[in-house]
């Protein structure tokens, strides 16, 4: 059963209504994200879907540093995307990234374990959710143990301090 305090916040280019990028964001969400969040006792949620009034920059960014878990979507290097994953860096807590299959990741996540899946393939589907799952479960065994470029970044500054 997903409690309100088990959110999985999600990251991703929402676009405007009826765009491309919309439908993408949206089929992602339905068939990927969503499932596996809730397989692993998380309510998936997006900026979009914010339910209470109030200024949504301030709410996105307090999901980014509060919520267990969050998902990022890739797709299209969305700026925004990216200005939100990097703030979920930087409060040092998990994460899963996922890329439409055959685009690029950007050099500076490339590092990162990322699920690629194909929304015009149900059999893909089955398997980016399946990994996604493996990746929650396993930032949840160890949560403190998140591995991300800025966390990088400052663990080698202190080797050489």
């Amino acid at each position: 059963m997903v409690t309100e305090e088990r959110i999985c916040f999600v990251i991703a280019p929402i676009g405007g209504d009826g765009s491309e990028t919309r439908k993408h964001s949206d089929q992602a969400f339905k068939h990927l994200i969503a499932p596996a969040a809730e397989k692993c006792g998380y309510k998936a949620q997006r900026a979009d879907h914010l339910p209470k009034p109030g200024i949504i920059t301030t709410q996105v960014i307090e999901l980014l540093r509060d919520a267990p878990m969050v998902v990022a979507d890739l797709t299209g290097r969305n700026p925004n995307v990216f200005y939100e994953l990097a703030i979920r860096h930087a409060v040092h807590k998990p994460l899963v990234q996922i890329i439409r299959r055959g685009e690029e990741i950007p050099f500076d996540v490339a590092p990162m374990r990322t699920v690629q899946f194909n929304l015009q393939d149900p059999d893909d589907w089955v398997q980016a959710r399946a990994e996604i799952i493996r990746q929650m479960h396993a930032a949840e065994k160890d949560p403190t143990a998140v591995d991300n470029p800025i966390s990088s970044a400052i663990d080698l500054q202190a080797l050489r301090s």
